[in-house]
């Protein structure tokens, strides 16, 4: 039984299409893996309530078997159930926050992230057009204080480089282990922090252990910067889609292909 673990954006939803829609050629060829008794896994840096939504909104005959979310930091069944999840140790969220207080003119997008929501603190830069990119989230322009208490998945950031290094230099500087990562949504960039041990190869790792996969029914397939851990972990079955943003990484992953349809299996 073949586990296919697959990004959304730039991925199974190729941003090459012009409607921004799972092509039919790629939903036929993920009807027909769980028609064949496969499994489904979508593994995106979007939450569960986002994407789940999406999904059943859009796309009224496809349901994935589960969900890797937040980029690894949780794992849900299609009925929404959790199976997993890490989260921000409180002495990383303070720092995090306390960063982002104190270097507010230098970041001009900030996202929260814990169980239940994901939404925007502010964005500086926000168009209408973006609610469709963001599936209906939009600035909140609440405070910081909104999150205090709340167990944290995490922060989602929009900065130029170097105050974003300069996040991650204050975090090492203090001992503080996290995990960092940039990924590219529709010539957007977010920078996201999450707990140390946190990225989609890992939450594989987990799904492993659950369901007790063999990792040779194991493929995986993405576009950017946050599925790099799969294609590390699981080198032997592991494919990138070739879009603008991955041209100086594609050789992290062992094939190539022009959509997610391309990958042949046995």
């Amino acid at each position: 039984m073949k586990w296919l673990f697959t990004d959304f954006d730039g991925t199974l939803r190729n941003s090459k299409d012009e409607l921004n829609r799972i092509t039919k050629e790629d939903m036929e060829f993920v009807k027909k893996i769980q028609a064949e008794k496969g499994k489904i896994i979508v593994s995106t840096g979007r939450p569960f309530e986002h994407i789940n939504e999406h999904i059943k909104n859009e796309y009224e005959d496809f349901e994935p078997d589960y969900y890797i979310t937040n980029a690894g930091a949780a794992i849900f069944d299609n009925k929404g159930n959790k199976l997993f999840a890490e989260y921000l140790p409180d002495e990383l969220t303070k720092e995090i926050i306390n960063f982002a207080e104190l270097n507010r003119k230098e970041i001009f997008s900030l996202v929260y992230s814990f169980d239940g929501e994901e939404n925007f603190f502010y964005h500086d830069m926000w168009t209408k057009e973006m609610e469709k990119t963001f599936m209906g989230m939009t600035p909140q322009n609440k405070g910081l204080e909104y999150i205090k208490d709340k167990e944290m998945i995490c922060f989602k950031m929009g900065c130029k480089l170097q105050t974003w290094e300069n996040l991650k230099i204050t975090l090492n500087n203090k001992g503080l282990k996290f995990s960092s990562v940039s990924n590219n949504l529709k010539e957007i960039t977010f920078n996201e922090i999450h707990n140390f041990n946190v990225s989609k190869g890992n939450a594989i790792k987990k799904m492993i252990d659950i369901f007790n996969i063999d990792i040779k029914d194991i493929i995986v397939v993405g576009d950017d910067n946050n599925d790099l851990s799969m294609f590390e972990h699981f080198f032997e079955n592991s494919y990138i889609v070739e879009q603008n943003h991955n041209l100086n990484f594609r050789d992290k992953a062992r094939h190539t292909v022009k959509k997610l349809s391309d990958i042949k299996i046995d």
